[in-house]
């Protein structure tokens, strides 16, 4: 009896040590880690996260409809693009109420969202920002 408790004990312990170093974000979608980091870029306005995040050219829908080509317009024109309304509708979402579809994936609401698409190839997925709605 003691001799068959022994593997299965030593089974169990490597199964615990194993998710010891676990963390939550292990055990996230990559949609539901893109979510969050982008409430935590927009918490802290973090201009450089959007940049390094855009695929140009990016598709703007506010007051008015533009093609941003460039780091440069966009950083120029951030506090527009990226306004209180469409923060709010960003950080009100759940991170596990995204909408995914074949255009993307889509964080926010009916006017006020922002659209990813996976870039990501052979080495696993890369959400980049492919269209801005800031409409009411």
């Amino acid at each position: 009896m003691m001799r068959t408790l022994l593997p299965i004990a030593a089974v169990l312990a490597l199964l615990c040590a194993s998710g010891a170093g676990a963390t939550e974000s292990d055990f996230q979608t990559p949609e539901t880690k893109i979510v969050l980091v982008l409430q935590a870029a927009v918490r802290a306005d973090d201009k450089d996260w959007f940049v390094a995040h855009l695929h140009f050219p990016v598709r703007y829908f506010g007051k008015t409809k533009r093609t941003i080509r460039s780091k440069a317009w966009f950083l120029r024109h951030y506090d527009t693009i990226i306004g209180p309304e469409l923060k709010a509708s960003i950080l009100a979402q759940g991170p596990d109420d995204y909408l995914k579809n074949y255009q993307g994936l889509m964080v926010g609401d009916g006017g006020r969202n922002i659209w990813f698409a996976d870039f990501g190839g052979g080495d696993g997925i890369k959400y980049e920002i492919i269209t801005i709605n800031n409409t009411d």
